[in-house]
């Protein structure tokens, strides 16, 4: 398993789904300079979701916890239930409720982010989870 310092030969590949096109656009920027992640696609409700990680096969999904038409428990529990195995889900929210965080690791979410991490913060956990790793904000982990 590579750490999340070592380079991967090919880019990580990520979804960005969330109904708020300002939060789209800056996580775009966020990855915008780096040559070891790639944003393959947008999504903008949860139906759309999960046809871009049906249609790009993304390494990780950057998923909103409340979209409309599925929200991101709903998206991950399909996810799951799917043959082929999806991506590692990091869930990016501004709820901070440890029901919250409970329901998103029991469907299957390998990350939990508030929308007020920093760039850097956010860049290094996508390449944790795409390593195989788990990560856990830290603004909610000093809250905790």
């Amino acid at each position: 398993m590579k750490s999340s310092s070592e380079s991967f030969s090919n880019p990580i590949t990520v979804v960005i789904a969330d109904d708020h096109p300002v939060v789209r656009e800056g996580l775009l920027e966020v990855f915008k300079s780096q040559t070891d992640i790639k944003v393959v696609a947008e999504a903008t409700n949860g139906e759309e979701t999960l046809e871009m990680c049906k249609q790009h096969l993304p390494d990780v999904l950057l998923l909103d916890l409340r979209m409309p038409k599925k929200d991101g428990v709903q998206v991950m529990a399909e996810l799951a239930a799917r043959v082929i195995s999806g991506p590692r889900v990091i869930v990016m929210t501004t709820y901070e409720s440890e029901d919250d965080i409970h329901r998103a690791a029991k469907t299957g979410a390998k990350g939990y982010l508030l929308k007020d991490t920093a760039p850097q913060e956010i860049r290094e956990s996508v390449r944790k989870v795409a390593a195989g790793e788990s990560v856990l904000s830290s603004n909610f982990a000093a809250k905790l």
